[in-house]
């Protein structure tokens, strides 16, 4: 029999309050996605990968492929791009993102052509079972010192161990990461022994992809990752005035490529998320010294709009007693059974990786709410912007094709 809270998120489903990754009419996801550029770039496609065919054939293999990655984008953006910019006028698909749709785990998937339930990195804050720590995972530090993993033993392949398809394209794959992550663990497990070139500002990077395109006819995958929308919209929320001028700066960058490129090379856009704007109503705090603490194995993990927790063993009624006791109005509570269950991971049974660094419970909320671990005052709390759940503004992305 199904428990109350699995009741509240099947109904949220079916009253479109929440979307679900992959079941009912969803359109293709970021899985597809990823498999679709890979086949591009010479990787197999496996017979059961249909939607991931269709998006490679939409997207076209007869010239190079510029793929632009705009951190944040959702499909909210779309009633928001300049009218006459390139975002405005290109083609548009709607896809939609993993769960959690946050950038640790869609930047992942795309990087494997994996749902969460199979790569094992669910969330900006992993908590790493085997050496007990939570990890900031695509920083790759831990989160309260913020020292670097390798000081506590930790490889980049124990943290990234799932394979990544874009590092198996060989010689038809150039990345093009802002300079601070451009060599960084997450983005050299992404690509491999693939070459890359950092980009100090817009105009830089533009300027590497037309040279490396247009100058030195390279051909294959042109990977361009750009940060600048989701980071103004973490800050001022996704609607501000500070997050437009981001995304009018972006446009005018693409367009600008665009426009050099001249037909030389196919490009598409897409997206790892969309955002919410979080009110102060509706930011819970999670104190170091609540006692609800004392029945977790290790502080929460996860994110905030999808809070993720270790509850130690025989501690389980205790624990949901008190959750559902303080948060109960606004959050469903789930064992990693049920939510295994309700297959919000993927469609196949979690990995055993997966399992432990998700934990025993995670929390879904239908409306905008958010759970901060941490002090009151900090920064995470501070933001405007957040995302990771599954509301329409969250899961829904674009590919846009011009």
């Amino acid at each position: 029999m199904a428990s109350a809270d699995v009741e509240r998120v099947e109904r949220w489903f079916r009253d479109g309050d929440l979307l679900h990754p992959f079941e009912g009419d969803a359109p293709p996801s970021t899985v597809d996605l990823a498999r679709a550029i890979a086949s591009i770039g010479g990787v197999p496609l496996s017979h059961q990968d249909t939607s991931a065919a269709e998006l490679a054939e939409r997207i076209g293999r007869d010239r190079p492929l510029l793929f632009v990655l705009v951190d944040g984008l959702g499909c909210v953006f779309d009633e928001l791009a300049a009218p006459g910019g390139l975002l405005a006028g290109a083609e548009g698909i709607q896809l939609r993102s993993v769960f959690p749709s946050t950038t640790a785990a869609a930047l992942t998937t795309l990087a494997t052509g994996a749902w969460p339930c199979q790569h094992g990195v669910p969330a900006w804050y992993t908590h790493l079972h085997h050496n007990d720590l939570t990890a900031t995972i695509l920083p790759f530090v831990e989160r309260d010192s913020e020292r670097k993993l390798q000081e506590f033993g930790i490889r980049p392949s124990e943290a990234f161990a799932y394979p990544s398809l874009m590092a198996s394209m060989q010689g038809r794959l150039r990345t093009y990461h802002p300079r601070a992550i451009s060599n960084s663990e997450f983005t050299t497990y992404l690509r491999g022994s693939a070459p890359t070139d950092p980009y100090d500002s817009l105009r830089d990077a533009a300027a590497s992809v037309v040279s490396r395109i247009v100058e030195q006819d390279e051909p294959g995958i042109h990977y361009l990752y750009l940060p600048m929308v989701d980071s103004a919209s973490h800050r001022d929320g996704p609607h501000a005035s500070g997050t437009l001028r981001a995304l009018e700066k972006v446009d005018r960058a693409l367009g600008a490529i665009s426009e050099q490129l001249d037909g030389r090379a196919r490009i598409a856009i897409s997206a790892d998320h969309g955002e919410l704007h979080v009110s102060a109503a509706e930011k819970s705090l999670f104190l170091p010294d609540d006692e609800i603490i004392d029945e977790l194995h290790t502080p929460p993990h996860g994110e905030p709009r999808v809070p993720m927790f270790c509850v130690r063993s025989g501690r389980e009624d205790a624990f949901a007693g008190q959750f559902r006791e303080r948060w109960g109005r606004d959050w469903a509570l789930l064992t990693l059974e049920e939510a295994e269950q309700l297959r919000l991971f993927g469609p196949t049974p979690l990995s055993r990786l997966a399992a432990e660094r998700i934990g025993s419970h995670i929390a879904v909320s239908a409306n905008r709410n958010i759970l901060v671990y941490g002090e009151a005052g900090n920064r995470v709390s501070a933001l405007n912007g957040y995302h990771a759940g599954l509301r329409s503004e969250e899961m829904e992305i674009p590919l846009l094709l011009a």
